[in-house]
C-alpha cells in the first residue's frame, strides 16, 4: 500500500489548508493509499474523527488559545510573516522540528509528502531523499509571490527576515539558502488548488498544474427542514465568517447582519461557525434565521448572494455554484481571495475598517518588523445592506460568478491531483 504523509500548515486558526490535505486525502484514499497526517491542536482532532492518522508533533509547539479579541484588520505581506506567527524563532527550533518529522517518516516511510504551505515540507523530503508535493496558491509560488497584488505594499509595512533563523540550519545540511519564506515551498510537484482567472500564475512554469477546486464531497444527509421550508421565490442571503474568524466573528457582527437584513426582501441564514451558540444572540427578526451550524454547500448552492470573510472553502464553493459574494476579510491573505473575485465581477469587499492603521512593531531573530493594525470595525448595518443590495440587483454578479463556475467544471480537483500525484511516482 503506497502511503503519503500530509504536512499542512495548522497554527493558524483557519481551516483552509487542512481542508484541501483532507479533500486530496479521501481521493488517495479511495484508490488504495496510506494517508497519515502530521498537524496538532484543534485540528488534530477534526482530521481524526474524518477517519485519518494523526502524528502530532511536540515541535515548533502546539497553538496557543487567544486571551483576547484581535484587531478587526490585520495587514502583512508574505509568507516571512507565518513563519513568525508558526514560532519558528531560531535555527534550533528549526532543527528539532525537522529531526522530529525525521523520526516520523523513518517510522512510516513513506512514498511521498505532501504539504500546503508547511515551511518544512520541502526540507524533510530532500533530507529522506523522498519526493515532494505541495499544495500551493498562486500568491505564494516561490516563482511569483505576491500577496498584496492589488496595490502597492503599504507604508510603514516591515517584513520579518526568515535568513538568520533557517540559512543557518540549511547550511548545516548542504541545502541551498533562502530570502524568503516562500523559497520553502519548493517541490517535485506543485498543486494549484484553484483556476488561472482566480489564482494567476506566469505561463511555462515546471512542476505547476492547476487542479480546480480541493474541496471534500461530504457524505449526503437529509437536509433540515429550516431550510427545505424556505421560500424558493425568494432570494435568500447566506452569511458565514468561518471557524477561523476573529473579531468578524463577534455578537456585535451578528447583530449588524440581523439589523441590515431585517429591513431588506430577503430571507436569511445566519451561522455563527461554531463561535458561540446562536441561542445566546438577541432573537433575529422574522426573515433572518441564526444556526451554529449549517451544511454549508447546500446552503450556497441554494443562495442568492453569501457574505463570507474570503477564506478558501467558502470562497470555492461560492465559484462551483456561481453564486456571487460580499467578502468582509479581517486581514491580507482573505482580502487577496476577495480582491480576484472582485476583479472577476463575482464579488465585491467590504473592509470591516476606514481607521488609519496602526503600526505594530515587533522583534525576532531575524531583526525588527512590523504589522499593519486596525483595532476597531466601524461596519454598521446600512453597509452591509448597501453591497448586499447592489449585488442582488446588478445581474453582471450572477453572470460573471457563473462564469467562474463554468471555468471551475474544467479542472478535475481532487481526482485530477491524485492522477498528477501517481504519475509522478
Amino acid at each position: 500500500m503506497p502511503t503519503a504523509l500530509f504536512f499542512p500548515s495548522y497554527l493558524g486558526s483557519g481551516f483552509g489548508h487542512v481542508s484541501r490535505c483532507l479533500a486530496l486525502a479521501g481521493k488517495l484514499k479511495a484508490r488504495g493509499w496510506h494517508t497519515p497526517f502530521a498537524l496538532a491542536g484543534v485540528h488534530a482532532q477534526k482530521v481524526y474523527q474524518a477517519g485519518y492518522p494523526v502524528y502530532e508533533p511536540k515541535r515548533p509547539f502546539r497553538p496557543k488559545a487567544e486571551s483576547r479579541p484581535g484587531p478587526a484588520y490585520t495587514v502583512f505581506s508574505d509568507m516571512n510573516f507565518q513563519l513568525v506567527r508558526d514560532r519558528f524563532h531560531s535555527p534550533r527550533i528549526v532543527r528539532t522540528s525537522v529531526r522530529e518529522s525525521l523520526r516520523l517518516v523513518n517510522r512510516l516511510k513513506p512514498h511521498l509528502l505532501i504539504g500546503d504551505t508547511w515551511p518544512l515540507t520541502s526540507i524533510v523530503g530532500r533530507l529522506a531523499g523522498l519526493p515532494v508535493v505541495q499544495i500551493i496558491k498562486s500568491v505564494v509560488h516561490p516563482a511569483a509571490p505576491r500577496l498584496i497584488w492589488w496595490q502597492d505594499v503599504p507604508e510603514g509595512l516591515i517584513s520579518p527576515d526568515p535568513g538568520p533563523v533557517f540559512n543557518p540550519a540549511l547550511r548545516r545540511w548542504k541545502l541551498p539558502p533562502i530570502t524568503r519564506a516562500e523559497d520553502l515551498l519548493t517541490g517535485d510537484l506543485l498543486l494549484v488548488p484553484s483556476i488561472p482567472e482566480l489564482d494567476p500564475l506566469p505561463e511555462g512554469l515546471s512542476n505547476t498544474y492547476y487542479v480546480g477546486a480541493l474541496t471534500r464531497t461530504l457524505q449526503a444527509q437529509p437536509l433540515p427542514t429550516w431550510l427545505t421550508g424556505l421560500d424558493p421565490a425568494q432570494p435568500l442571503i447566506y452569511v458565514t465568517i468561518g471557524g477561523g474568524a476573529g473579531p468578524v466573528g463577534s455578537a456585535k457582527f451578528f447583530q449588524i447582519a440581523a439589523e441590515a437584513l431585517a429591513q431588506m426582501d430577503v430571507q436569511a441564514i445566519v451561522s455563527t461557525s461554531g463561535k458561540f451558540p446562536a441561542s445566546s444572540l438577541p432573537s433575529p427578526p422574522p426573515n433572518v434565521i441564526f444556526k451554529d451550524w449549517v451544511p454549508g454547500p447546500a446552503v450556497i448552492a441554494r443562495a442568492s448572494a453569501v457574505v463570507f470573510h474570503g477564506g478558501y472553502g467558502t470562497t470555492m464553493e461560492t465559484v462551483r455554484y456561481g453564486v456571487p459574494g460580499i467578502v468582509h476579510p479581517f486581514h491580507s491573505e482573505q482580502e487577496a481571495n476577495g480582491r480576484r473575485l472582485e476583479a472577476s465581477g463575482a464579488a465585491r469587499v467590504l473592509l470591516p475598517s476606514r481607521e488609519a492603521y496602526r503600526v505594530a512593531h515587533r522583534r525576532w531573530r531575524g531583526g525588527d518588523f512590523t504589522t499593519l493594525i486596525q483595532l476597531h470595525s466601524d461596519l454598521e448595518p446600512p453597509m452591509l445592506r448597501e453591497s448586499i443590495t447592489a449585488v442582488l440587483e446588478d445581474k453582471s454578479y450572477q453572470e460573471n460568478a457563473r462564469r467562474l463556475s463554468h471555468a471551475l467544471e474544467g479542472y478535475g480537483g481532487a481526482s485530477q491531483a491524485v492522477d498528477l500525484i501517481e504519475k509522478l511516482l
